[in-house]
Formats: structure tokens, C-alpha cells, sequence
């Protein structure tokens, strides 16, 4: 067998009934030169087993058996065992769409200073539904802040990992954080170690949905080792993290930091939900610094978005109803955002 060119490194925990449909779109892919290596992460329910049959039908596939340690751990052992130039992350119950990595390593190829990246889409309909050609979208060096605004900036498994960057970043994933921040948490991270390696480097997205999201599934890795305390606190964490990530932060162009600020308060929106359901004090989100920066920034900016008016006025019944409206009630939705806008921002540039 040649060198793989690509590794594709998949945790899994106690999925084994998802494992044939992943399976079968790995195998499917137009591009062959792959390995994927599976990282059975103390498996209880014959998941081991099913990777291990797996390996006997298809040279391709390899498997590490390990004590269970969780999600960050498994993809930390997949990557230190790669041998192909480039990683792609799946999770064990969502699958890749056939032409996935024969697209993703073209651009690649002729944009070498390039992160290659594309969406996902958690529609069954719209994944069979695949494009036979596509078009790309490019982040440059300076707008990358914008590509984070996107809401796909976070996630590890839409993207075509370099390994020499992931060689050289002093560590890969945390291990034992959990509840989402993880994902977050290696990609802050890895996108200062990928400019310092490809200082004029960008994103480029390719605009297929190409990652099939399988939130379906309850034991999903975004459901079984989620962990939503103090919810709140954790995006205004993420915030700091950002600010860091793309230092210097506020040289950044003005609508994109807007856009990240957005970004950001929508999910402390929803953070006051679940603290209700907690029972935790909404007044661990008005008291943050972090919330008080970000809302004083788009006041002096005069940039207006949704969530600015009941975040200004303090009022979590107001944001966790504007939320169920949005998706809901729409017309009611918009009667408030409208509301807000002409009572406190009238003028101001709207996202």
C-alpha cells in the first residue's frame, strides 16, 4: 500500500449501529490514496469488534484500541498516528460525501498557502443531494476574522488539516474538556500556528455541503459528553479566546468584529435559557466584563444587532423569547428587532 497522502482519524465510543453507514462513505470516496485509522476509545457495546471487521475487509483502515479517556484524547491518538500529509477529523455517526477529499486535496493543490475548508449540513435530503461542480469562497489573511463570524470556524471536521501544522503546535486537542469548547478550544490554536507556517495564507471554502451532520443520532458526540453549566460564562471565555486568537483584535476591520460579536451573543442568548433550566442567576451573565465590552463596542461603533436590546436592558425573558421567536414566530421576531432598533439605534448600521 503507498503512502497515504490523506489520514482520516474518527474517535469512537459506543456507536456501533452508525459505524456501516460511516463506513461506506469513507470507502466511497473518489479519492482512494487514504487511511483512516479508528479509535475505539473504550467501547462497551461491540463498537471494537465492528472496527476490527472493518480493518480485516479494508486494508485502509486501522484501529486503536484505548481505555476510555474521551473525545479529545481519541483524536489526539488518530493524529500522532497519522502518516498521511494532511488530517481530516470525522466524528463516528456523521460520514463525508464521495467527492470530499478529491476536491478538497485539488484546491489544496493549487492554493498551497490555503486552508481548505467546507460546510456541513445536518438535512439527509440535501447531503444525497450532491453538486457535480462548486465554487469557492476565499478568506483572506484579513478577513479571516469574518470566516469565524460564519459559524464554521469552530469546527474540527470541515477541514483539511496540514499535519506539518499540527506537528508543530505544542499540543492538539485538551484533554478532558468537554460540552463543546474543545473544538474551539484546538482551533484558536491552530489558526496562528497555520499563519506562522503560511504567513500569506488564507481560508478557502469550498461551497458544497460535503460533511453530513448526524445530530439524529443520541449518542451523538455533540449530545453524549455535552456539559452546558454556567453556559454563559463559557462564550464569554470563547470571547477572550478569540480576542487572542486574532490579536491585535480591535485593528480588525469594524463589521467584523461586529459580525464576531454577534456571533458570540447569540449562544449567551441562549446560555440564559439554560441557566434558567439550571437554576443558576442570570446576573452571572450581566455582571460579565466581557458582556459589558462587547455591548459598549457596538454602541460607541453604532453597530445594531438582534440581541442588542434585551442584552442592554437586562431583560432574559425578552432574550429567551426573542430566541423561541425567531424560530417559532417569526413576524414577532421581527417586530422586536425592528423595536429595538428604532428606540435605541435608529441611524446605526445594522448586520
Amino acid at each position: 500500500m503507498p503512502t497515504p497522502l490523506v489520514t482520516i482519524a474518527v474517535p469512537i465510543y459506543n456507536v456501533k449501529e452508525c459505524l456501516p453507514a460511516l463506513f461506506a462513505s469513507l470507502e466511497a470516496q473518489s479519492f482512494s490514496n487514504f487511511e483512516c485509522i479508528l479509535v475505539d476509545d473504550g467501547s462497551s457495546d461491540g463498537s471494537g469488534a465492528v472496527c476490527d471487521e472493518q480493518v480485516r475487509r479494508d486494508a485502509r483502515f486501522s484501529v486503536v484500541h484505548q481505555k476510555n479517556a474521551g473525545v479529545c484524547s481519541a483524536r489526539n491518538a488518530g493524529i500522532r498516528a497519522a502518516k498521511g500529509r494532511f488530517v481530516v477529523l470525522c466524528d463516528q455517526d456523521d460520514q463525508l460525501a464521495p467527492r470530499t477529499l478529491e476536491w478538497a486535496l485539488a484546491e489544496q493543490q493549487a492554493h498551497p498557502d490555503q486552508l481548505i475548508v467546507w460546510p456541513f449540513t445536518r438535512s439527509p435530503e440535501a447531503f444525497a443531494a450532491q453538486p457535480g461542480s462548486y465554487s469557492t469562497t476565499c478568506f483572506g489573511r484579513g478577513e479571516t476574522l469574518r470566516y469565524f463570524a460564519s459559524d464554521l470556524f469552530i469546527y474540527v471536521w470541515n477541514k483539511l488539516l496540514p499535519t506539518e501544522v499540527l506537528r508543530a503546535m505544542p499540543a492538539l486537542f485538551t484533554e478532558g474538556m468537554v460540552g463543546g469548547g474543545e473544538d474551539f478550544d484546538f482551533m484558536a490554536r491552530f489558526l496562528p500556528a497555520f499563519f506562522a507556517l503560511h504567513p500569506g495564507g488564507g481560508v478557502r471554502q469550498i461551497e458544497a455541503p460535503l460533511y453530513y451532520w448526524n445530530l439524529e443520532n443520541e449518542k451523538s458526540v455533540s449530545k453524549w459528553q455535552g456539559n452546558h453549566a454556567h453556559y454563559c460564562q463559557k462564550q464569554f471565555a470563547f470571547f477572550n479566546r478569540v480576542k487572542s486568537a486574532f490579536a491585535p483584535f480591535y485593528e480588525q476591520e469594524p463589521r467584523q468584529i461586529a459580525q464576531c460579536m454577534n456571533r458570540i451573543l447569540r449562544p449567551v442568548v441562549f446560555g440564559l435559557t439554560l441557566a434558567k433550566q439550571n437554576g443558576e442567576p442570570a446576573s452571572e451573565c450581566w455582571q460579565s466584563p466581557e458582556l459589558a465590552e462587547m455591548l459598549d463596542w457596538l454602541r460607541q461603533n453604532r453597530w445594531y444587532t438582534d440581541f442588542y436590546l434585551p442584552l442592554r436592558l437586562r431583560c432574559a425573558p425578552l432574550a429567551r423569547a426573542m430566541l423561541r421567536w425567531q424560530e417559532q414566530r417569526p413576524a414577532l421576531y421581527w417586530k422586536c428587532y425592528w423595536l429595538g432598533y428604532y428606540l435605541l439605534a435608529r441611524g446605526w448600521q445594522r448586520l
